[in-house]
Protein backbone atom coordinates (compact mmCIF):
# COMPACT_ATOMS: atom_id res chain seq x y z
CA UNK A 1 0.00 0.00 0.00
CA UNK A 2 1.48 3.52 -0.97
CA UNK A 3 1.80 5.78 1.80
CA UNK A 4 -0.45 9.28 1.45
CA UNK A 5 2.48 11.94 1.13
CA UNK A 6 -0.85 14.52 0.34
CA UNK A 7 0.09 17.54 -1.98
CA UNK A 8 1.86 21.17 -2.64
CA UNK A 9 -0.45 24.14 -0.81
CA UNK A 10 0.13 28.03 -0.74
CA UNK A 11 -0.74 29.36 2.60
CA UNK A 12 -1.43 32.62 3.32
CA UNK A 13 -1.43 33.31 6.73
CA UNK A 14 -2.34 36.73 9.30
CA UNK A 15 -1.77 36.82 12.71
CA UNK A 16 -2.76 39.65 15.43
CA UNK A 17 -1.82 40.08 18.89
CA UNK A 18 -3.47 42.18 21.43
CA UNK A 19 -2.99 43.09 24.80
CA UNK A 20 -5.90 44.24 26.96
CA UNK A 21 -7.81 45.21 23.67
CA UNK A 22 -5.05 46.81 21.72
CA UNK A 23 -3.75 45.34 18.99
CA UNK A 24 -0.44 45.00 17.97
CA UNK A 25 1.12 45.26 14.61
CA UNK A 26 -0.24 42.74 12.60
CA UNK A 27 1.98 39.74 11.13
CA UNK A 28 1.66 38.04 7.52
CA UNK A 29 2.93 35.70 6.02
CA UNK A 30 3.21 33.53 2.64
CA UNK A 31 4.95 30.69 2.23
CA UNK A 32 4.41 26.69 0.81
CA UNK A 33 3.62 23.56 2.49
CA UNK A 34 2.07 20.21 1.38
CA UNK A 35 -1.42 19.01 3.11
CA UNK A 36 -1.42 14.89 4.04
CA UNK A 37 -5.28 14.38 4.08
CA UNK A 38 -6.45 11.70 6.80
CA UNK A 39 -9.88 10.05 7.47
CA UNK A 40 -10.29 12.00 10.50
CA UNK A 41 -8.23 15.07 9.86
CA UNK A 42 -5.38 16.51 7.81
CA UNK A 43 -1.74 17.10 8.64
CA UNK A 44 -0.41 20.89 7.30
CA UNK A 45 3.33 21.47 7.12
CA UNK A 46 4.99 24.36 6.32
CA UNK A 47 8.24 26.58 6.90
CA UNK A 48 8.11 29.64 9.08
CA UNK A 49 10.45 32.64 8.65
CA UNK A 50 9.76 35.56 10.43
CA UNK A 51 11.48 38.48 12.23
CA UNK A 52 11.93 38.46 15.96
CA UNK A 53 11.56 41.48 18.16
CA UNK A 54 15.01 42.54 17.23
CA UNK A 55 14.31 42.37 13.40
CA UNK A 56 16.33 38.90 13.30
CA UNK A 57 15.12 36.41 11.40
CA UNK A 58 13.21 33.53 13.83
CA UNK A 59 12.78 30.29 12.03
CA UNK A 60 10.41 27.11 12.36
CA UNK A 61 8.89 23.99 11.17
CA UNK A 62 5.55 23.87 11.81
CA UNK A 63 3.17 21.22 11.91
CA UNK A 64 -0.57 21.67 12.02
CA UNK A 65 -2.53 18.65 13.12
CA UNK A 66 -6.21 19.66 11.71
CA UNK A 67 -9.33 17.80 13.25
CA UNK A 68 -13.09 18.66 13.14
CA UNK A 69 -13.11 20.00 16.73
CA UNK A 70 -9.22 20.60 17.88
CA UNK A 71 -6.39 22.05 15.87
CA UNK A 72 -2.86 21.15 17.30
CA UNK A 73 0.01 23.47 16.10
CA UNK A 74 3.58 22.03 16.82
CA UNK A 75 7.03 24.75 16.00
CA UNK A 76 10.33 23.57 15.86
CA UNK A 77 12.38 26.20 15.73
CA UNK A 78 14.27 29.16 17.75
CA UNK A 79 11.20 29.25 19.71
CA UNK A 80 9.30 25.93 20.54
CA UNK A 81 5.90 24.71 21.20
CA UNK A 82 3.41 22.56 21.08
CA UNK A 83 -0.17 24.09 21.33
CA UNK A 84 -3.80 22.05 21.71
CA UNK A 85 -6.80 24.15 20.51
CA UNK A 86 -10.72 23.52 21.68
CA UNK A 87 -12.95 25.82 22.19
CA UNK A 88 -13.34 26.99 25.53
CA UNK A 89 -10.84 24.33 26.80
CA UNK A 90 -7.82 25.87 28.79
CA UNK A 91 -3.79 24.01 27.57
CA UNK A 92 -1.04 23.97 29.80
CA UNK A 93 2.71 23.67 27.91
CA UNK A 94 6.17 24.77 28.11
CA UNK A 95 7.64 27.63 25.75
CA UNK A 96 11.17 27.04 24.44
CA UNK A 97 13.18 29.85 23.81
CA UNK A 98 17.08 30.10 23.19
CA UNK A 99 17.10 32.10 26.74
CA UNK A 100 15.23 29.07 28.55
CA UNK A 101 12.02 27.92 28.56
CA UNK A 102 8.74 29.06 30.69
CA UNK A 103 5.47 27.78 31.28
CA UNK A 104 2.70 28.71 29.06
CA UNK A 105 -0.69 28.49 29.11
CA UNK A 106 -3.65 28.59 26.69
CA UNK A 107 -7.66 29.36 26.73
CA UNK A 108 -9.17 28.74 23.20
CA UNK A 109 -12.02 31.19 22.42
CA UNK A 110 -12.15 29.72 19.05
CA UNK A 111 -10.59 26.65 16.61
CA UNK A 112 -12.37 26.32 13.52
CA UNK A 113 -11.36 24.06 10.52
CA UNK A 114 -13.23 24.29 7.60
CA UNK A 115 -11.74 22.47 4.12
CA UNK A 116 -13.37 22.49 0.73
CA UNK A 117 -11.54 19.81 -2.18
CA UNK A 118 -7.84 21.31 -2.65
CA UNK A 119 -8.78 24.17 -0.26
CA UNK A 120 -9.17 25.41 3.18
CA UNK A 121 -9.14 27.68 6.45
CA UNK A 122 -7.83 27.52 10.05
CA UNK A 123 -9.32 30.16 12.58
CA UNK A 124 -7.67 30.52 15.77
CA UNK A 125 -8.69 32.86 18.25
CA UNK A 126 -7.00 32.36 22.30
CA UNK A 127 -5.63 33.95 25.13
CA UNK A 128 -1.92 33.23 26.54
CA UNK A 129 -0.32 33.45 29.93
CA UNK A 130 3.10 33.19 30.36
CA UNK A 131 4.33 31.77 33.82
CA UNK A 132 0.71 32.63 35.05
CA UNK A 133 0.42 36.06 34.22
CA UNK A 134 -1.62 37.12 30.94
CA UNK A 135 0.75 37.79 28.01
CA UNK A 136 -1.86 38.37 24.91
CA UNK A 137 -5.05 37.90 22.90
CA UNK A 138 -3.88 36.07 19.57
CA UNK A 139 -5.71 35.60 16.44
CA UNK A 140 -4.56 33.59 13.78
CA UNK A 141 -6.66 33.17 10.27
CA UNK A 142 -4.97 31.08 7.53
CA UNK A 143 -5.60 29.79 4.61
CA UNK A 144 -4.53 27.22 2.09
CA UNK A 145 -4.84 26.25 -1.52
CA UNK A 146 -3.93 23.27 -3.63
CA UNK A 147 -0.39 24.45 -5.66
CA UNK A 148 -0.31 22.67 -8.98
CA UNK A 149 2.09 23.37 -11.96
CA UNK A 150 3.57 26.20 -10.36
CA UNK A 151 0.27 27.85 -9.53
CA UNK A 152 -2.29 28.02 -6.71
CA UNK A 153 -5.42 26.94 -7.18
CA UNK A 154 -7.97 28.84 -5.23
CA UNK A 155 -11.47 27.18 -4.53
CA UNK A 156 -14.52 29.51 -4.36
CA UNK A 157 -15.40 30.42 -1.29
Amino acid sequence: MQENTGFPVLINLSALSSYNGVPGDPAQLVTTGRLIPAKDGALLTYHEVLQDEAGEPSEAEVEMVLRKDQITLNRVGDFSSTMHFRKNHRFETRYRTPYGEMNMSLMTREARWTRKPGAGTVHLHYDVSMSGDYAATNEIHLEYWRKDNGSAQQAER
